[in-house]
């Protein structure tokens, strides 16, 4: 599976593939590990970045399905820059330090608390240089807070981890998930030129503007939804996701609750909306206090959210 027996054939619209790699444009490999769930979609991509040396983006799980020993194959001997998963959520990463081990390679990230040996931070601005690859590191945080995407401005391309897919919505789930940090990580996405987007789950995105303002307003829908559910009366949660989510699968409620949490905590920041806690046993229910920020989903969940009247 060396890249010279590909030839020059590239195709970045191919269709995701498993146990061989995908040649999406000169000098850029996919291996797609099956690892397929609701949460990763088709399975984590893997991506081999560059032509004689190369970057490793997003290793996957560790699993014994011989995805480690297509990666090895594909790198074919070339030097490797580095491992980086580009956020340390468990689909991205754990394959990350047995690999890098393989290949003698550093491993990167964004930040040294993360579960595995990190050789090398890196932040945001900074350039991952090979003899013919010039990526930059842009800090995305708001589906994670550690989140990275790699700009490739000699090809026009982001690589967008789950910040950006064309199959589905990224999940913001706090306290990790923050949605004003989302759409800001977003908007400056927006303004990159670029050609194609190459996400973590699923095929690439070919018309990248588009994708991305229709995620804006995806966000902008349901943060407007979430204020007419409680514009018919204070709820948890839960009811609203009832009233909000009408044509989800109720097997994906719960999921959607920790999302419409996320709108909620936005709308509690900006003063727009307040929560009573729940009573614990034996206590009398409170009011409104405006004090709820700072709780974890299971006080939110039992929460009872209004919005907060007009002053005057």
């Amino acid at each position: 599976m060396s890249p010279a027996s590909h030839g020059n054939r590239h195709d970045p619209a191919a269709p995701i593939a498993y146990r061989s790699a995908t040649v999406l444009l000169p000098g850029l490999l996919r291996l797609t590990q099956e690892n397929r769930s609701m949460f990763s979609g088709a399975g984590t991509n893997t991506y081999l970045i560059g032509e004689s040396e190369v970057l490793v983006l997003d290793p996957g799980e560790r699993r014994d399905d011989g995805h480690l020993e297509r990666i090895v194959e594909a790198v074919s001997g070339r030097p490797v820059l580095g491992v980086l998963p580009s956020h340390g959520h468990p689909d991205h990463w754990p394959l990350a330090e047995p690999l890098a081990r393989r290949l003698g390679a550093p491993l990167l990230f964004q930040n040294d608390e993360a579960p595995f040996h990190v050789d090398r931070v890196v932040s945001d601005g900074d350039v991952l240089r090979g003899e013919e690859l010039e990526l930059v590191v842009l800090h995305t945080p708001g589906h994670a807070p550690d989140h990275l995407c790699l700009h490739w401005p000699g090809r026009s391309a982001l690589f967008s981890g789950d910040h950006v897919m064309g199959w589905s919505t990224s999940i913001i789930a706090p306290p990790g998930g923050h949605l004003p940090r989302y759409l800001e990580s977003l908007r400056r996405l927006q303004g990159l030129e670029l050609e194609h987007v190459f996400p973590a789950h699923g095929e690439a995105i070919l018309t990248p503007r588009t994708r991305m303002e229709e995620l804006y307003a995806h966000r902008e829908q349901r943060t407007r939804q979430a204020l007419a559910a409680l514009a018919d009366g204070e709820a948890t949660i839960a009811e609203l996701v009832e009233r909000i989510y009408t044509d989800t699968p109720r097997q994906l409620h719960p999921a959607a609750q920790r999302s419409l949490w996320a709108h909620l905590l936005a709308l509690e920041e900006e003063g727009r909306i307040e929560r009573r806690p729940a009573p614990a046993v034996g206590e009398e229910s409170r009011e409104f206090d405006g004090e709820g920020g700072g709780a974890g989903f299971e006080d939110a969940a039992r929460a009872v959210w209004r919005l907060i009247a007009p002053a005057g």
